[in-house]
């Protein structure tokens, strides 16, 4: 074949093959949305799960701090790659979006109370009292009954200040599944009842299905070799060692 001929054939193969690309490179950070970094040990250990799952699939990251609902909004528009972690049915009404199939970890809705007398067995048992919680945790949102007081919080932090203040009866807390009550204040009771427990999903835009694959079969290596446990202890104890939110 002519020189020229084999020059245009090579063109044509690279042509093709750039075509080919992921929609992301390696070199280029990804911008994922995080939420509530100072005062959420949720937020603290899927941040660690995931730094370490991106390594592991050789794809940077970068966080990008957003109000929890507004996160959400900014990954539908386009303006970040990925979200921190959601729950597993958000994909069923979102398109746009592609879930890593293999779980980051699970959350527990657990909670927190000033007073002495109360105990539940149930979310009915929230009806007529003044309940706080995360604006933007949408298991909480849909699963508050229709009866309760609903008083949104900005934080985790925020959180336990209405409780200290008298503005709610109670406080909603999303935790890591593993983590221990927390000793915010005098007076203060974690109750004994889990409200719910669901796993979490890391979610990002559906152009990085490719890397949507490649996280999920490094979250399953990890996880198997023992590792992100590891990891989900550590991020944990060093969260609450920093916000000196000891346990009991």
């Amino acid at each position: 074949m002519p020189l020229a001929s084999l020059l245009r054939a090579g063109l044509a193969l690279l042509s093709c093959s750039l075509l080919l690309l992921p929609p992301c490179r390696a070199d280029t950070a990804l911008r994922i949305a995080t939420w509530d970094r100072g005062s959420d040990p949720l937020t603290a250990v899927s941040e660690a799960v995931l730094q370490r799952a991106y390594q592991e699939a050789g794809q940077k990251l970068e966080w990008v701090e957003l109000p929890n609902r507004r996160a959400l909004q900014a990954l539908l528009g386009g303006e970040v790659d990925g979200n921190l972690h959601r729950v597993k049915a958000l994909a069923d009404s979102q398109p746009k979006l592609v879930r890593v199939e293999t779980p980051i970890g699970s959350s527990a809705v657990r909670a927190y109370t000033m007073r002495a007398d109360m105990e539940l067995d149930g979310w009915a048992r929230l009806q007529g009292l003044r309940v706080a919680y995360q604006r933007g945790i949408l298991r909480v949102e849909q699963l508050l009954p229709a009866g309760a007081i609903r008083v949104e919080a900005s934080s985790s932090s925020e959180l336990f200040r209405l409780l200290a203040s008298g503005g709610a009866d109670v406080a909603l807390s999303t935790e890591p599944g593993q983590a221990p009550p927390l000793r915010r204040s005098t007076g203060l009771r974690r109750l004994d009842m889990v409200l719910d427990e669901h796993a979490l999903y890391h979610y990002l835009d559906a152009r990085h299905a490719e890397l949507a694959k490649r996280l999920a079969v490094a979250l399953r290596k990890l996880q198997a070799s023992g590792e992100l446990d590891q990891v989900r202890r550590h991020a944990l104890h060093a969260h609450l060692q920093q916000a000196g939110m000891a346990s009991d």
